[in-house]
This record gives C-alpha cells, structure tokens and sequence, in this order.
C-alpha cells in the first residue's frame, strides 16, 4: 500500500501529458518574457551609470567600446529573437520524448535555475579552456572597461554552448520552466557588470554572484585569469578550486588588446579567423584539432615557441649579418630623408618623434613632480627640439597638443598606463616598469611581444597644415625578450 502511494505521488508529480503540437503556439504565447518586461530597467540603469561617470569623472566608458558594446547587444537581440521559437520547439521535442515529464509548477522552477546554473558554471568555465567554444565567448571579456554595457557584448554565436544545457531538459522541467530559467540567468548577470558597486557583505560575496566577484573574473592579471565562473552562485567555484575574491583593482580586457574597438563583427569573429589562419598553417590532423580545441593559453604558447624554434632552425649568422647590413642601410636612408636630425640627447626619454619634411624633433619624456615622481594624471609630455633655434626645448602650444603631437593617457592600475597619440588614436602603447631595472619604458604589443618603442617616423608627403597626407609611419623598436632590433611599418596610403 505505502509503494503504491509512492509511486502515485512520483506520478503526480513525473506524469504530466505530452505537449500537442496544436497547444504550442497558445502555450509559447503566454510564456513570460522576461527580458523584455526588464528592457526599460536595464536602458535606465546604463543610462544612469554613465550619467554618474560623467558627473564624478569615473572614466569607465569610452566612445569606442559603448559603440562596440552597444552594435553586439542589439544583433545578439536581433539573433535571439529569430532563434528563441527555434529553441522553445527543441526543448518541447526533448521534453515530449522523456517518461519522467514535470507539470508546470512554480517550485520546479527553482530547482530548474539551481541546475541550470551549474550547467552555466561548467559551460563558462569550458568557454575558457577549449579555443572553439573560447571564440563564441572571447568578445564578452573585450572590453578594456568595465561597466553596465559589457552585459550587452553576448556572442552572436553563442549558441553553440547550448549542448550544455541539454543536462537542465533531461530532467524533465516543463519547456517553459526551461526558458524562465535561462532568462533569469542572463537578468542576474547583467548587474554584476559595473564598478559602481563595491563589495557587499562578506556573506554574500562569498556565495553569491557580485559585481567584486565578476570584476575579477574580468580581469587580465595572473591571479584572476581563469577564477569566478559561477554566473548566479560563487558554490561551485568554492567546490572546484575557481574562487579569487577581489584584492588590487583588476585590469580589464584581453591579454593581447584588440586595435579595433567598435567594429562588431570584427569583436565577434577575430578568433574564428585566427582559428582558420592556424589551420590553414598546420601540419597534420592532430595540429588542426589542437589549434581548433586546445586551450586558448597553451595555443599561445605553441604558437610562441614555435616561433622562436623556426627563427633558431633557419636564421644562420649570414643571414643574420645580412639582415643587419640590410637594416643599417634602411635606416641610413631614412635618415637621410629625414634631414639628418640628430638623436636627441634628453633627460627622461622615453621615445621621439622625427617626420617630414620638418626639420625639428618632437620628444616624449615622462613626467614627474618636483619629487622625482610620476604625475599619474599626465605621465607623459610631449615638446618640441627647435634645431633651427639652436635646440632649443620648446613647449608644444595647445593645437599642436589636442590635434598633431599630444597623447591622451589612462592609468590601468599597478603603474602603468595606456597612451595614445591623439593624431593616430589605433595604436595603444603602454607606460610600465620594466622587472629588471624598475625603470618606465614604452611598449606596443605585436603578436604576443612587448617591442620597446625608441623612435617614430612619419612619411608626409603633399598636403596642407590641417590635412597632410601620411604615406607611412614607421616604429623603430626593440624586442624586451632577445633585444632584437625590430621595424614596424603601418601603411596610410595605398602607395606608402
């Protein structure tokens, strides 16, 4: 008698109907939409937060990547939008072929987001170390920025991680359980994604999704790469090893910066095309499985190795001689078309500037206090060498700073900084100490290496003041790991 009522009430509650194809419409109909009831709120409270950044100078946002942010969102919206009947059908056909089908019932709900946020745990965490699920996530950790609109840069592909939610249909859940939890998941997160919010109390950050816990999961330094995937609940990061709670302010954005910000389809598809660039160079099936599914990291540091073990096997001292007399003797005619200028010979030095057909020299010095310290502010300036006025040491005047020759600089945490030249704003260099001497040089990022930038010369040819045409800048650097002697050439115009 007590197996039968078991067994009736396990029927009660794993007996429900199939759904029939002609209740789908109606049912699909009245499933709450969550994300649309909560659209107003979530427009509103970025909104907000970038008004208070404005106000209180908390430099979170740039134009660039809110542009970028904001083309990501809006076709993740557009391609979910035309996937989300393909996805509700999908969960029905699972749900209409399992014997242990639930009724609809509010409290299976929230054993549907506990599981369905475990799955989410193991599909973010994966996301991170498999290079083919990586590219479907890589344009979520893009931003250099951390804010509200980050929520928004989803991949459009994304998609492609829903074999790891099969686990949450096998259960049983009705479809539209399914759905509400899948859409108070993504809600959930969206408020995690912002520095105008500090840690909360000690409990909760330790349990729960916060915006601390995903500030580190964004970060780029050594000890938060790879920490916090836990979307609602920080339990499974607790259990599987993955927990970082927040120390120094963490440092946002790819380990190798992306040069174009703003160009979604260039945020969501780099990776797939550096997938098929590795593919197209590989030697074998085992290779292009790796490159296809390795983690991203250890891709890297094949590719890095690889490298410098094909530079060891082909470059013999003739070759290295000449390339080195080939060198010089580029260099030797770009001095010559530069007038001859001098290296100038300055205190704080970090690079100089040389073009033509000018007959001057702009330096770059850092900028420190009476102190002897850097002015966090403004770390580097920038003045003219006036060879025509007997070298004299000029200030740059203010047109020259905001249009021609200035820098914009932003402090990334733990010294060091981005700069950029306001006249060629793609290219990010960035102001940090070097482990040996503790000194600050300039750096550009090429392929993984940081190339010390010594030197800029800029090829004008024709023109007026306001609009010259610049065929060519070259950037005369200094590879940090061998001290190799690099050239790297950026082309503006087709014939430069």
């Amino acid at each position: 008698m007590a197996g039968q009522s078991f067994w009736q009430a396990f029927s009660s509650i794993f007996g429900a109907e199939k759904l029939v194809q002609e209740e789908l419409y109606l049912l699909q109909s009245n499933m709450p939409n969550l994300i649309t009831y909560a659209l107003p709120f979530v427009v509103a409270f970025t909104v907000l937060e970038f008004g208070l950044g404005r106000v209180f100078k908390h430099e979170d946002y740039t134009h660039e990547e809110l542009r970028g942010s904001l083309w990501v969102g809006l076709g993740n919206l557009l391609v979910n939008l035309v996937l989300k009947s393909t996805l509700f059908l999908v969960a029905v056909w699972i749900y209409n072929l399992l014997p242990w089908r639930m009724e609809l019932s509010w409290w299976s709900l929230i054993f549907c987001v506990l599981i369905y946020d475990f799955c989410s745990y193991w599909s973010h965490r994966i996301s991170h170390f498999n290079r083919f699920f990586w590219a479907a996530h890589v344009v979520h950790h893009s931003a250099e920025h951390y804010n509200l609109t980050v929520a928004f840069r989803q991949s459009w592909v994304q998609h492609v991680k829903v074999i790891f939610f099969i686990p949450v249909a096998l259960c049983g859940f009705h479809p539209i359980i399914f759905m509400v939890a899948s859409q108070v998941s993504t809600l959930y997160q969206f408020w995690v994604h912002t520095e105008a919010i500090g840690k909360l109390h000690p409990f909760i950050e330790k349990y729960f999704g916060t915006p601390s816990n995903h500030r580190v999961h964004h970060g780029s330094q050594e000890k938060y790469i790879d920490k916090n995937f836990g979307a609602t609940l920080m339990i499974w990061d607790h259990l599987f090893g993955t927990f970082q709670y927040e120390q120094e302010k963490p440092k946002y954005g790819l380990t190798t910066p992306l040069i174009n910000k703003e160009n979604p389809f260039e945020l969501n598809f780099h990776e797939y095309r550096a997938i098929v660039k590795d593919i197209k160079k590989s030697d074998g099936l085992r290779e292009v499985l790796f490159f296809m599914f390795a983690s991203p990291s250890k891709v890297y540091r094949y590719k890095a190795e690889q490298s410098k073990n094909l530079s060891k096997s082909k470059l013999t001292w003739t070759l290295k001689a000449t390339a080195l007399v080939l060198f010089l003797l580029m260099v030797g005619q770009l001095l010559a078309a530069q007038s001859n200028l001098p290296e100038p010979k300055i205190k704080n030095l970090l690079f100089f500037l040389q073009r033509t057909p000018d007959a001057n020299t702009v330096v770059y010095q850092l900028n420190l206090d009476k102190d002897g310290a850097v002015i966090e502010k403004a770390p580097v300036k920038a003045s003219w060498i006036r060879y025509e006025e007997n070298g004299m040491v000029k200030e740059l005047s203010s047109v020259e700073k905001k249009f021609a020759y200035g820098v914009q600089c932003k402090q990334l945490g733990n010294e060091s900084y981005e700069v950029r030249l306001v006249s060629y704003k793609k290219l990010p260099m960035y102001l940090q100490k070097t482990p040996t001497d503790q000194q600050y040089r300039l750096y550009i990022k090429d392929e993984g290496k940081d190339l010390l930038l010594k030197r800029v010369f800029v090829k004008v040819e024709g023109g007026g003041f306001w609009l010259p045409k610049v065929h060519y800048i070259d950037l005369f650097t200094v590879d940090s790991e061998n001290g190799a002697q690099i050239l790297k050439r950026i082309k503006l115009l087709p014939n430069g």
